[in-house]
């Protein structure tokens, strides 16, 4: 069994999901995921006002369109909203994250896939978007 950090068993058993029955890992690749997905994964940045000192961050993440490969740099990249982990999750709130417009519009994020530093793992719970 995988071990996940206390913020993915939380949102997991939030919405009622099992760690070992609703999550997989997943290619990082263009066919990862369609909008509406959630996946899970590490991430590298470099914060603003530093230099060369990179942090892992963790994100649990709703595709909000379709993955993508950049033509100028060949970078895969994922497009939608970082989920607030301050909130308090309920199956039935995963339905109206995207759709009643309730993300916080700075939690909009683009990530190259290259930057993950963990496997790329996807929760077998999507919403409908649109």
């Amino acid at each position: 069994m995988a071990r996940f950090s206390e913020k993915i068993i939380n949102f997991l058993s939030q919405v009622g999901l099992d760690v070992e029955m609703d999550v997989s890992i997943v290619p990082k690749s263009e066919s990862c995921a369609r909008p509406g997905d959630f996946l899970f994964f590490s991430y590298r940045y470099i914060p603003q006002g530093t230099k060369r000192i990179s942090v892992d961050v963790e994100e649990i993440f709703l595709v909000i369109q379709p993955v993508t490969k950049s033509p100028k740099t060949g970078n895969i990249l994922l497009t939608g909203f970082k989920l607030p982990t301050d909130w308090t999750y309920t199956p039935d709130s995963l339905e109206n994250l995207y759709n009643e417009e309730e993300l916080p519009e700075d939690n909009y994020r683009t990530y190259v896939m290259s930057r993950m530093t963990s496997p790329l793992r996807k929760i077998r719970k999507s919403i409908e978007i649109g």
